[in-house]
């Protein structure tokens, strides 16, 4: 990156914005005179006028001020980011938590006005991604993560849903390819098995449970967010397997079916994970408590790595 001086662009943005190299100096705990030459340094080095100058007083130049608003805007994302990253700057109810997508829309969300209602004071912002990458980071207070994407060094973590893993499709699939047993998924076709990319190990390991060998777990649709893929199934374009309590209210109104109730059926969990070196705000000690009496299930031990 080719950037100006990080001093010299805080001191022209305080002065522009102020319209005073006297204010600026004040706001930054440093003399004019020193605000002066940090101005001078950055139109020295973007080689064009910044400021027109009428004895003591300054007034921006056209350049400068489309510059101030650019300069304006990023730095003030810098301070964002920054609060973010470090928790300054942030209300004492605030609280940010990363959500793998399937698990925020098919279990979180329907219980959410539970909590905003026993923890009206606390501002939940809830972000959410299918993709690995995007988790790991230290912009949230807190991530809820399947188990498979562990271990997790330097984190604690809480186990919040423990459930079993089905499969599911839609009852006209199970009438149209005769679904009796789980033997007769090698007769379907090569796009009937539907996969989420967030999730490529259910298959192998939902067969694995069965001990049911000859299936080509690798071939089939494959969905960038599970949440699609329980679309598909729905819409009758294949088979799924989906945690239990993710497809309950489309078990309840028929959409979808699990066509082998009495086959054995591996768990899948997820965890609440947060940073075990850092002082737990209040309004995370408070959703943390509320998440785990949710998913009824004691708190795990500590995922340190």
């Amino acid at each position: 990156m080719h950037l100006p001086p990080l001093n010299a662009l805080r001191s022209f943005e305080s002065a522009g914005r102020l319209g005073s190299i006297r204010a600026a100096a004040a706001e930054l705990y440093v003399t004019p005179g020193a605000v002066s030459r940090q101005v001078r340094v950055l139109e020295s080095w973007l080689g064009v006028e910044l400021f027109r100058h009428d004895g003591r007083t300054i007034k921006l130049t056209d350049v400068g001020a489309r510059y101030l608003r650019s300069v304006t805007e990023h730095l003030a994302g810098i301070e964002e980011a920054t609060n973010r990253a470090t928790g300054r700057g942030r209300a004492e109810g605030a609280l940010r938590i990363r959500s793998y997508t399937l698990l925020a829309s098919a279990w979180l969300i329907p219980r959410l006005t539970r909590f905003r209602r026993s923890q009206p004071w606390i501002e939940l912002e809830l972000v959410t991604s299918s993709d690995p990458a995007d988790f790991g980071g230290r912009d949230v207070d807190a991530e809820i993560r399947p188990s498979a994407s562990g271990p997790w060094p330097g984190n604690d973590a809480d186990l919040v849903v423990d459930a079993d893993l089905v499969l599911v499709c839609s009852p006209d699939y199970v009438e149209e390819y005769r679904l009796h047993s789980p033997e007769d998924l090698a007769r379907l076709p090569g796009d009937g098995f539907l996969r989420s990319a967030a999730s490529p190990q259910l298959w192998q390991m939902w067969f694995d449970a069965l001990g049911l060998a000859g299936v080509d777990v690798h071939r089939g649709s494959v969905y960038g967010d599970s949440t699609l893929a329980y679309q598909a199934a729905a819409a009758g374009h294949g088979v799924m397997l989906a945690p239990m309590p993710f497809v309950e209210p489309d078990l309840s109104r028929g959409r979808l079916v699990v066509p082998f109730p009495v086959a054995p059926r591996p768990k899948m969990q997820f965890y609440l994970v947060y940073p075990s070196d850092q002082t737990h705000r209040r309004a995370f000690t408070a959703f943390r408590r509320w998440l785990l009496a949710e998913g009824a299930t004691p708190a795990a031990a500590d995922a340190r790595g």
